[in-house]
């Protein structure tokens, strides 16, 4: 399974990819939304992660315009805002969870976890 993450800061990511590997996920980033949305438009993509900030009004446009490309991808999040905050503030659009702001990989695990629940 191919998992997107739209982040600056891919070196982070990139010393988190034997978490990836061991849960059967194949890590792949991007530099920006656009840059992303041309993965999900490229090819199958079970995750989309999307570390670009905490702005609320934001990430909710960026998770609709991944939707759009393609409505079956998940979406997670890296916002640090905290399960009842994420929750009102993402209402109705289905994503997974929201990660901490520095995810360790404990996190990462949980969040591939509750992805193979949803792929089934």
């Amino acid at each position: 399974m191919k998992v997107l993450v739209v982040t600056r800061r891919p070196a982070f990511w990139d010393a988190l990819r034997s978490c990836f590997d061991s849960h059967g996920a194949e890590l792949c980033t991007s530099a920006t939304l656009e840059e992303g949305l041309d993965v999900v438009r490229g090819g199958k993509v079970a995750l989309a992660v999307l570390d670009t900030g905490s702005d609320i009004a934001a990430l909710r446009k960026s998770v609709m315009d991944i939707l759009t490309v393609n409505a079956m991808t998940n979406v997670a999040s890296v916002s640090g805002m905290g399960e009842e905050t994420f929750h009102d503030a993402m209402e109705g659009l289905g994503m997974i969870m929201d990660l901490p702001l520095e995810p360790e990989e404990a996190d990462v695990a949980r969040l591939l976890e509750a992805l193979k629940v949803i792929l089934g």
